[in-house]
């Protein structure tokens, strides 16, 4: 793997089991409970979390090399993450379901995870310009805005999860 995805794959790697070890201690009770009325429980952050990974299906040649851009969105999708502003989900694929248990998350995710290494792992230099992959908000992306955009989202969301569990105590 090339050494800038493989740092960049290790360090999104080693957040997830650190974020992983932090919610399998937690009580059910804790993992359920909504910090407010339009609020998702720690357990449906996390499986958004998931489902939001899933779907970044990336691809070699899935995104045509001329698939029009939106310009400046990818940006404003970061600072909506980077800000913690409230958006509506862009993809209702990505709207938990709350019907998942911890576990079946994390095996879903690990299985997402090896498919993001093998996929990172096929990557050669002539590959990080090319879109790989394509946003609902941003249009085409790639690999290393991919990138960008999973620890961003997922920064995001455990800065929610954070406040979740200091609340539920």
């Amino acid at each position: 793997m090339l050494d800038e995805l493989q740092q960049k794959y290790d360090a999104l790697e080693k957040a997830r089991l650190a974020l992983i070890q932090k919610v399998r201690g937690l009580e059910p009770e804790r993992l359920n409970h909504k910090p407010g009325p339009d609020r998702w429980s720690i357990l449906e952050d996390f499986q958004h979390m998931v489902l939001a990974e899933q779907r970044t299906s990336l691809s070699a040649g899935s995104v045509s090399d001329s698939e029009e851009r939106k310009p400046g969105m990818f940006e404003i999708v970061l600072q909506v993450l980077d800000h913690d502003t409230v958006v509506d989900v862009p993809d209702p694929g990505m709207i938990p379901d709350g019907n998942a248990t911890l576990e079946n998350l994390i095996a879903a995710w690990d299985k997402s995870r090896v498919g993001l290494f093998k996929f990172l792992e096929s990557c050669g230099p002539e590959d990080l310009e090319r879109p790989v992959s394509r946003h609902p908000v941003t249009g085409p992306l790639t690999v290393m805005e991919c990138l960008r955009l999973i620890d961003s989202h997922f920064n995001h969301h455990c800065r929610r999860i954070e406040a979740a569990i200091e609340q539920s105590r």
